[in-house]
């Protein structure tokens, strides 16, 4: 029975992301200028005097401190992020791999054998109800997929949006082609691994064929920006007027 499911699938193709690279412009230049800017605020209030920031001896240097407890942050950040960054994400006929293609590293490989059961893994509170969920994060659009893999002789808990993770490469122009792939992925050599239902209600694919209904897409696309933009013509009428 399990055999005759998996022929009737669709064709598998190999899938390898595509960065959206206007987006991932801004989005790096982002954080270059923010860097910058608390450099050259500690920069000046080295160098200048109380008389030339306007400031009190007390307010500089907590303003110095303010700054450099900044910088040390996004320094801290990079240090203890930068071997899991990852520019592509490639979901083939091996499983799923991530990459960071500016040093051509290999950052995690995840083959279909390494996906494991929630029965493999100990939850602290409710189990979930199925092996692949997924679920928004507070203070972001994407949702975020979750699922028990074997690493190293113990199985974990693995989290993919599938977006990249390096500041000049976040965004997938094909991040539901990706996601349509590692579904049908799971389907094809992994049948035992269960999906919860919804994720391709979310992403507009079907159950049956994995077709990707882009013009629903679309609209959901469109009625979405529409909503962010009442809110913040809005949330402009009410402090301005």
């Amino acid at each position: 029975m399990q055999n005759q499911q998996i022929k009737s699938l669709p064709p598998f193709q190999s899938v390898s992301s595509i960065p959206t690279i206007f987006l991932n412009f801004v989005f790096g230049l982002f954080w270059v200028f923010f860097v910058l800017f608390f450099i050259t605020g500690i920069i000046y209030l080295l160098s200048s005097s109380f008389e030339e920031t306007g400031l009190d001896e007390i307010a500089t240097i907590a303003l110095f401190f303010i700054f450099f407890i900044a910088l040390s942050g996004i320094v801290t950040l990079l240090i203890y992020a930068r071997k899991k960054m990852f520019t592509t994400t490639i979901v083939d006929e091996k499983g799923i791999r991530y990459l960071n293609k500016f040093n051509g590293f290999v950052v995690k490989d995840l083959p279909w054998s390494s996906f494991a059961k929630k029965e493999d893994f100990t939850y602290l509170l409710e189990s979930p109800k199925y092996d692949v969920s997924s679920n928004t994060p507070m203070k972001s659009v994407f949702d975020q997929f979750a699922w028990p893999v074997l690493i190293n002789k113990n199985v974990v808990i693995h989290t993919d949006a599938f977006l990249g993770r390096h500041f000049f490469c976040m965004f997938y122009s094909n991040r539901t082609e990706l996601i349509r792939s590692f579904l049908l992925g799971i389907a094809r050599y992994r049948p035992d691994i269960t999906v919860n239902p919804a994720i391709f209600v979310n992403h507009n694919i079907d159950m049956e064929n994995y077709i990707i209904d882009y013009r629903k897409r679309r609209i959901t696309q469109v009625l979405g920006f529409g909503v962010c933009v009442f809110i913040l013509a809005l949330s402009y009428y009410f402090v301005f007027h």
